[in-house]
């Protein structure tokens, strides 16, 4: 796993050239600690921070071949990169490692090498003789891959940081970024949270030549396909299969084990390959509403596993929140990604580079409960006045107090029976949660028509599969998770941004595309029928794991959120600090925000605050704290940096 950059440029000379790729490279460091190669070219430049994990001795990048026409560099893994060289036979001496598999398959089939490659990645190659670049992106999102285009310089890299690096330049927070996440809970498209700077979205490759820029799907989900079957391969065996393409490298590997059954069952299989107990690592909070850490250790006695814990307070939250917006570079809804910064940072400590993470599971099982929400939706609409469809939402959000008090039941009982209708609208299944964006917008400056629902909802539909209003509705909730939470947050904020700013690489066995290809045949109807999510998983595991873990509810993984910056000084502090720079925030109301912090403040309103209120704080600071990374950013850094490896390429 790696961190990539570069650059094409009219006209520059050499030095410049090295002064400009060197402060890229270096602000990305922390993704690649173990090597950094930097090629300098009259008009281009290239390079590679890598964390060495696989072909340690022969994976150095960026590479020239084909007699010195192709440069190519990547960050990521490719699982079945050894059976494509058995295909190929290729040359073991001459393709003893992923990136020079990569060059020598894009030489042979040119972009169609793509369908090739199984794995997590964003690559980079130049042809130099046609002074061509191209950027791929893996199929899911897992690795992150941003760019800038501006006259005759192109600019690439695997944060967007090292692009601000460039020019030393301030960027600007985007308000679409915050009307996005305040509607998605993420960005879309091919946007960012930062002004002029673009993402390559998954399943897309980009083609650079002559100053204009092409971009391409290589592949769209398999869930809109419409061919379904009622059977398939046993789920534990095609998670197996998966398991063991990923356990690649030289390092060895641990998992986390939240104490879902997604984990679990990873944890599981994991022991049972490798024949002897493994690594793990969990997350405890001290604030017990949020704690899994007896669900945790009930899977840990079972699979013996040496597992270690990692206990969360406030002040844990407060004093790395900054932290985390540097490293995740975007708009945040919520504060969980801070403790898996925190939890990356022991694995690393305990002297681990590769985590498996159950993560994907949700999305391609269906276990989220808004798949069970829309369920009971459509079945309570057929009969809007029934007293008893309704109190299925309290056996669905049983870990909810609004659900489990009667008082307030009546209260979330009304605003769902104002969204049971319309079932014909594409967006059905997201209907409640994205009406909560109504009352999120107050809190912004945004009156331009662009950020008006209906016309981001179209936006986003521009991303879809041309068939997705023929999907049913389960597979089209599916696709809008995927296109949202999944790619833009999970893997990502929540992901990639957390565990690289370690040094750590996640694993996701769930987004295999051999197992997802397989799931994307079966019917919604076996993968969650009624109300039992993640159907398929569950049944398959019922002969290895007790019921206790086997049946255990989802129970959504969440963070002490806005309440946390208000019991300790350190979090006084910095929300007095974004008090102080609301008057210069134009994209924030700052007399919705004063009134909402001093709503936080007095503890007797305090303690009734909703879910809407505190993504609004979030986000807000959020935005506040983007700014100050921006400014960071462009401070010019010397160099200390003494790994770096220098070509010249004349």
């Amino acid at each position: 796993m790696c961190g990539i950059a570069g650059f094409i440029v009219g006209h520059q000379n050499l030095e410049e050239s090295k002064v400009k790729i060197t402060r890229m490279i270096n602000s990305i460091e922390h993704r690649g600690p173990d090597s950094t190669g930097v090629l300098v070219g009259k008009n281009f430049s290239f390079a590679t921070a890598r964390l060495s994990i696989e072909t340690i001795k022969n994976g150095d990048q960026p590479v020239i071949t084909n007699k010195s026409r192709f440069i190519t560099s990547f960050n990521g893994e490719i699982f079945n990169y050894k059976n494509i060289i058995k295909k190929y036979s290729f040359s073991h001496n001459e393709i003893n490692s992923e990136v020079k598999l990569l060059a020598k398959l894009f030489e042979l089939k040119g972009c169609k090498f793509i369908d090739e490659i199984e794995g997590q990645f964003a690559i980079s190659i130049f042809d130099n003789k046609k002074k061509k670049l191209y950027l791929f992106r893996d199929r899911f999102g897992i690795r992150p891959l941003f760019y800038k285009k501006k006259n005759d310089l192109f600019i690439y890299g695997s944060e967007i940081k090292s692009i601000a690096a460039y020019n030393e330049e301030v960027l600007q927070t985007s308000l679409n970024s915050i009307a996005s996440t305040g509607l998605f809970w993420s960005n879309i498209n091919d946007s960012t949270s930062f002004e002029d700077i673009k993402q390559l979205q998954p399943g897309s490759y980009l083609v650079y030549e002559k100053n204009k820029t092409e971009i391409k799907r290589y592949w769209n989900n398999p869930l809109s396909v419409k061919n379904k079957e009622n059977q398939s391969r046993n789920f534990i065996e095609i998670l197996k299969d998966s398991l063991k393409k990923q356990i690649h490298g030289e390092v060895g590997f641990c998992s986390y084990l939240s104490g879902g059954v997604d984990s679990s069952a990873i944890a599981y299989l994991l022991t049972e390959i490798q024949g002897s107990p493994i690594d793990t690592f969990s997350i405890q909070f001290e604030n017990k509403e949020y704690d899994e850490s007896e669900a945790q250790n009930k899977i840990q006695k079972i699979i013996k596993s040496n597992h270690s814990s990692l206990k969360i307070s406030n002040i844990d939250i407060v004093s790395n929140f900054e932290k985390v917006i540097n490293h995740c570079e975007s708009h945040l809804f919520r504060t969980a990604p801070v403790p898996m910064f925190l939890l990356a940072q022991h694995v690393k400590k305990s002297g681990h580079k590769v985590v498996f993470t159950g993560e994907g599971a949700d999305e391609i099982l269906l276990g989220y409960d808004i798949f069970g929400e829309t369920k009971i939706r459509k079945f309570w609409s057929k009969f809007p006045e029934s007293k008893i469809r309704p109190n299925l939402l309290k056996k669905l959000y049983y870990y909810l107090p609004q659900f489990n008090n009667d008082r307030y039941f009546e209260i979330t009982k009304h605003f769902y029976k104002q969204n049971l209708q319309n079932q014909e609208d594409s967006f059905y299944s997201h209907q409640v949660r994205w009406n909560q964006y109504s009352t999120v917008k107050n809190f912004f400056n945004l009156d331009n028509n662009n950020f008006e629902k209906v016309n981001m909802k179209n936006s986003f539909l521009t991303s879809l599969p041309k068939n997705f209003k023929d999907l049913d509705s389960m597979e089209k909730a599916q696709l809008i998770e995927i296109n949202t939470l999944l790619s833009g947050y999970l893997l990502s904020s929540q992901g990639d941004r957390v565990t690289m700013a370690h040094g750590v690489e996640g694993r996701y066995p769930y987004l295999d595309d051999s197992l997802t290809n397989e799931l994307a045949k079966i019917s919604s109807q076996k993968k969650s029928p009624g109300l039992k999510l993640k159907n398929i998983l569950r049944k398959s595991l019922e002969d290895y794991l007790p019921k206790e873990i086997v049946n255990r509810p989802k129970f959504a993984y969440q963070a002490p959120e806005a309440k946390a910056f208000f019991d300790n000084k350190k979090g006084l502090s910095i929300v007095e600090d974004f008090i102080d720079g609301l008057s210069k925030n134009k994209k924030l109301n700052k007399k919705s925000f004063i009134s909402l912090i001093s709503k936080f403040k007095d503890p007797n309103t305090s303690s009734r605050m909703g879910f809407r209120e505190n993504m609004a704080f979030v986000i807000g600071l959020s935005d506040h704290f983007l700014k100050k990374c921006a400014n960071n950013w462009a401070i010019k850094k010397n160099s200390q940096n003494k790994k770096i490896k220098y070509e010249y390429y004349n």
